[in-house]
């Protein structure tokens, strides 16, 4: 991967060059930025190969200021030293190549250099000095100790600067590291996880409240029910970074990857990876996770879920839009690249049809005379289909049961142990607490819930 960016030296030594009206060793450094896999890294005890002069690249070129009208060069018995990131270090004798005005130019490596941070070279007098526009390039080289790039995500910088010119105003001021002012520093090395994800949907799935569905089937862009939807297309593929040794990292066709998937699924009674339309890899579904264990990279792969036949939870939002997020890791076996996380922020399944009523968020088990209740009212004209949805406060995916069909124009009061029973939470005393959603369907006007509160003596309190 190479994106090459040329910048100006050190601000400090341009100003100071300027200010004295002397000649002063004013250099560009480009870079090519050299990205590697982490895991490959990792794999490889932190050495890496750095292909310099064979790929990605870091040249240091000799240039004018005051618009070019003071020439200037990197003298004879001067010194020019290549300072590497915090933690490494040469792991082969590091050399340059010179180009340009002074392609004779001869660099010689006095100190540093293997098991050092740093290496100085010295123009030697059989090439001549580097005048203004030559260019020094390093040549591909060993590196040890690169163990910041085994995390994904690192962005590391080298520099250089030419010191003891006979002429001090021909030194670098301070080291010269690539910087620019035309958009963001071009970093000299990065790491990524070695795969580059995608998480596509928008698909406009709900689930259906309505009948005769009652939320236990899914309704997508078409009006028609469907026991299965996808809630997205994961696609991992290579991220064309480099491996340890300098080359083109390259995935086996046989990686795969464990994904999880947060969110709220109860009735759903499957999940699989689905490529080309047959299932690849069989999941488990928990009320709060979907774990697959085995879904191919270099593929499109969609995640698809199926309805067990009982209600539906809802998961995010359409406005504003909240999906889920694929979290994955590389199964056993599989070093070359590492996990992440990505996400797709379209497909959300909320209910259609039907009423969400928020009840309370204070439902609490009976405890020292206190007694939770909750009174529903259909003053509508037809019969409503109920279901009850407890969040605890401890946290978890919220649980949903049926309280059955209450007739129009009919009023009712559930008690805690009712809503329990439906749902399977038990609130055993008053420090247990959940909020209570009512879902009625088909809903509408009229159709209202509330929870109650009877204290001790028979007084009751409306709580929302």
């Amino acid at each position: 991967m190479k994106k090459s960016h040329v910048v100006a030296a050190s601000a400090v030594a341009l100003s100071a060059a300027l200010a004295s009206g002397s000649a002063l060793a004013h250099g560009t450094l480009s870079v090519a930025t050299a990205n590697y896999n982490a895991a490959s890294v990792a794999a490889n005890a932190g050495i890496i190969t750095v292909p310099w002069g064979n790929g990605p690249s870091a040249v240091y070129t000799v240039s004018g200021i005051n618009n070019n009208t003071v020439t200037t060069s990197l003298e004879v018995n001067s010194r020019f030293t290549v300072t590497l990131p915090t933690g490494f270090s040469f792991a082969s004798a590091p050399s340059l190549t010179a180009s340009g005005t002074s392609p004779t130019v001869a660099a010689v490596l006095a100190s540093g250099g293997i098991g050092s941070q740093t290496a100085t070279f010295t123009i030697s007098p059989t090439g001549g000095p580097a005048l203004e526009g030559t260019s020094l390039s390093l040549n591909q080289v060993s590196v040890q100790g690169a163990t910041a790039l085994e995390t994904p995500g690192a962005a590391l910088q080298i520099s250089v600067q030419s010191t003891n010119n006979a002429e001090i105003n021909n030194n670098d001021a301070a080291p010269v590291f690539p910087t620019s002012t035309l958009g963001p520093v071009p970093f000299t090395f990065t790491s990524d996880t070695g795969v580059h994800a995608t998480f596509t949907g928008g698909s406009g799935n709900n689930i259906d409240l309505t009948s005769p569905s009652l939320g236990t089937l899914f309704n997508g862009p078409t009006p028609s029910d469907t026991t299965t939807v996808s809630i997205g297309t994961l696609v991992l593929s290579p991220s064309g970074s480099l491996s340890a040794d300098g080359s083109s990292h390259q995935l086996k066709t046989t990686d795969t990857a464990s994904v999880t998937i947060s969110g709220f699924f109860n009735g759903i009674a499957s999940a699989d990876a689905v490529v080309g339309g047959s299932v690849v890899s069989a999941g488990t579904v928990t009320a709060s996770t979907i774990t697959i264990p085995a879904v191919p990279i270099t593929a499109d792969a969609s995640l698809v879920i199926t309805s067990g036949g009982t209600l539906l939870q809802p998961n995010g939002s359409v406005n504003p839009p909240v999906g889920f997020t694929a979290v994955y890791t590389p199964t056993a076996s599989v070093t070359d690249f590492l996990g992440g996380s990505v996400s797709n922020s379209q497909d959300a399944i909320p209910y259609f049809g039907g009423s969400q009523i928020s009840v309370t968020n204070f439902l609490t088990g009976s405890d020292a005379g206190y007694t939770s209740l909750v009174r529903f009212s259909n003053d509508s004209s037809v019969a409503n289909q109920l279901f009850a949805v407890e969040q605890p406060y401890t946290g978890g995916a919220p649980l949903v049961g049926s309280l059955g069909t209450i007739g129009a124009g009919v009023g009712t009061v559930f008690t805690e142990a009712q809503i329990g029973t439906a749902t399977g939470l038990t609130l055993a005393n008053s420090g247990d607490r959940a909020t209570l959603t009512i879902i009625a369907i088909p809903g509408g006007q009229g159709v209202t819930a509330s929870g109650l509160l009877v204290n001790p003596g028979g007084v009751v309190d409306n709580v929302n």
